[in-house]
């Protein structure tokens, strides 16, 4: 009972009986720990704690109140009735008589001739039955359909479709694709990411050009010259005519291509995620209770500024001038080329800052 009068106690409260019976080092015990400290302590010190109230219930009380004594109720006598049987006789029993009077079947003998006037009537009865329905079928039949059926017919109708709409959408897995999307773009990463990618994708759309592909050319007589050099007639239809915009991959081996695409590269992503490895606050936070939940391997707060601070250094100055290994008109084609120019790439940094700090104050 004393074990199990200290695990009824919160923790304040064994902490109260700890500093009460004065056991060491109470503060930095367990719950559990803390019991077996108190149980242990207690039975050794019966004689000095015994006689304090507030251990009174754990060493139990002195004397046990005196049980009173229930008066047995008398025992109950079963008295077995007995039930008297009428049994109606159509002449009286003579008390004289040797011979026993034969008991009356409950059932009554059906003649043959009950049991045909009895099939007759039922049989009559079904052909009533029989004729009403047929009655009523003819009378509805004839008559045109209620208002009230018709709004049945129809909703049963949409019921059927909806559930064959609902069995359809459920196969194409579209929720499950909208609640994983939801997942992973909820965060600060994707928002990070999402960003970068604008960036890249404006400045390679503008930096790696297009030729145009025309898969014919009209032929002076009228007719058409394919690509072979081979004539052919014209069939109402000017689709091989039109230009057809395909990416210049041949950018991709000259340095027009590499140094714009190296020199945003170093400013945006590479340079910012070095600084936020190292730089990462997000470590320092929480000592008490480290959880992997509020660290992160690189600090966003940090690569956001780090970003905002390499993006005023080379592409601040509209006249911009050699950064660092880059040449100026490197630099130029970089600021010219991203979605919103320099003012662009302070907006993503500036909102990788607002949702890092968003963050951050969710998580604590």
């Amino acid at each position: 009972m004393s074990h199990t009068w200290l695990q009824k106690k919160r923790k304040g409260e064994l902490l109260e009986l700890a500093q009460r019976a004065n056991v060491p080092d109470a503060d930095s015990l367990l719950k559990d720990d803390l019991v077996a400290a108190l149980e242990e302590h207690l039975d050794n010190n019966q004689s000095t704690y015994g006689q304090d109230l507030a251990f009174l219930e754990y060493y139990g009380r002195s004397g046990s109140p005196i049980k009173r004594e229930r008066t047995s109720p008398e025992p109950l006598v079963a008295t077995k009735t007995r039930r008297r049987t009428l049994l109606r006789n159509s002449t009286p029993r003579a008390p004289d008589s040797d011979q026993p009077t034969p008991e009356r079947s409950a059932l009554v003998p059906r003649t043959p001739r009950t049991v045909s006037q009895t099939s007759r009537r039922v049989s009559r009865t079904e052909g009533e039955v029989a004729n009403s329905a047929q009655r009523v079928l003819d009378r509805a039949l004839a008559l045109p359909p209620s208002p009230a059926q018709l709004a049945d017919v129809a909703e049963q109708s949409f019921q059927v479709a909806k559930t064959k709409a609902t069995r359809v959408w459920e196969r194409t897995q579209i929720d499950a694709l909208k609640e994983f999307i939801r997942e992973h773009a909820s965060s600060v990463s994707a928002i990070q990411t999402l960003i970068l990618l604008i960036e890249a994708s404006g400045l390679q759309y503008n930096t790696l050009g297009t030729f145009a592909l025309n898969l014919g050319r009209q032929a002076p007589g009228g007719g058409q010259t394919a690509a072979d050099g081979s004539q052919t007639t014209t069939t109402g239809s000017n689709f091989l005519n039109q230009d057809i915009p395909l990416p210049n991959l041949w950018l991709l081996l000259t340095s027009d291509w590499w140094a714009p695409a190296t020199l945003w590269s170093v400013t945006s992503w590479v340079l910012p995620l070095v600084f936020s490895y190292f730089f990462n606050l997000t470590l320092r936070s929480n000592t008490n209770h480290r959880s992997s939940s509020r660290q992160s391997s690189v600090d966003p707060l940090t690569f956001n500024i780090v970003k905002a601070i390499l993006a005023y250094s080379a592409f601040a100055v509209p006249a911009a001038s050699a950064w660092g290994p880059f040449h100026q008109d490197t630099v130029s084609v970089v600021r010219d080329n991203i979605p919103g120019q320099y003012y662009g790439m302070q907006i993503g940094a500036a909102v990788g800052v607002l949702v890092s700090l968003y963050d951050a104050a969710l998580k604590k």
